[in-house]
């Protein structure tokens, strides 16, 4: 793991209040592009490439670059990083699109959906796959969904019990039986933690290695936040070390459970993480995980 990036097992709710309505919120404009009709050169062996690398939004720390697709690792993993409004703080986020060996896209907790993302996204190849992985980043599942009907929309266990309104396909499942083809693992951390007051699963979060790339995606279980962020975000961070990591790991953790999962993620070959919220994790990414997770 870098020096300069820190790590959290924990994460709040709070940011699907934001993100919650039909319409992108005032304080989430941030997502839409600066060049709204960005267009597509002529179909060739580099169309995907000069798509998703053009720049089309403001550079924030959560999107250093200003890019629609950030590529992770050649021809096959980009992120698109965006920021997260929470109470006028930019949280980051990003969302996971995999190119597969058929040529098929996978996105993992999809963001807004304007052209720019869209287009890019199309430039890769069909979506044929739509992942919400807990029950935190589910925002935007229907309209990737409308979007894409042909692709099959996945949630985490119990999601389609959860959010009744979103037209799921699938729960995501342990192992190398949920998506089609030997490419993912997924283990769900379903049962390893609950809301106290409630006694409810409260992220019940999936997380998924492409096995070909090494790149494990992770929502929020693990952060990886750089050291230099703005003041609001770091002040946020600062809170939820020393407020809420503490209640979530005592009140929140079902112990047995939670080590059981963690055994069986650790156990997982990847060496890349990219998070949901934070830095991508090039090398050393188990170590990190291992180092992250109580």
């Amino acid at each position: 793991m870098s020096a300069s990036t820190s790590t959290s097992a924990f994460a709040p709710a709070c940011p699907r209040i934001t993100w919650g309505r039909r319409v992108p919120p005032k304080s989430a404009t941030v997502f839409r592009p600066r060049h709204p009709n960005l267009t597509l050169p002529k179909k060739s062996k580099t169309r995907f490439r000069t798509a998703v690398s053009a720049s089309a939004y403001a550079k924030t720390w959560s999107n250093p670059s200003g890019a629609v697709l950030t590529c992770l690792v050649k021809d096959t993993v980009w992120a698109a990083e965006r920021p997260f409004i929470w109470n006028t703080i930019d949280v980051g986020g990003k969302m996971g699109v995999v190119r597969l060996a058929n040529g098929d896209v996978w996105v993992h907790s999809p963001v807004y959906l304007d052209a720019s993302t869209k287009a890019a996204v199309d430039a890769i190849g069909p979506v044929k796959h739509v992942v919400s992985p807990n029950y935190e980043h589910v925002t935007w599942a229907s309209e990737w969904k409308r979007a894409y009907p042909s692709a099959t929309l996945y949630g985490c266990p119990g999601m389609k019990n959860k959010e009744p309104g979103i037209p799921w396909d699938v729960e995501i499942i342990d192992g190398d039986c949920t998506f089609p083809g030997d490419e993912f693992s997924a283990v769900c951390f379903d049962g390893a933690e609950k809301n106290p007051f409630t006694n409810k699963p409260f992220f019940n979060e999936c997380v998924c290695l492409h096995k070909p790339s090494g790149v494990l995606f992770v929502t929020d279980i693990v952060w990886n936040y750089p050291n230099d962020v703005p003041l609001k975000t770091a002040a946020w961070k600062f809170g939820m070390d020393r407020v809420y990591k503490p209640f979530y790991e005592n009140a929140m953790v079902v112990p047995e459970r939670y080590l059981k999962k963690k055994k069986q993620l650790l156990a997982l070959p990847f060496d890349k993480v990219l998070p949901c919220h934070g830095t991508f994790v090039a090398t050393a990414g188990a170590r990190m995980i291992k180092q992250a997770l109580m």
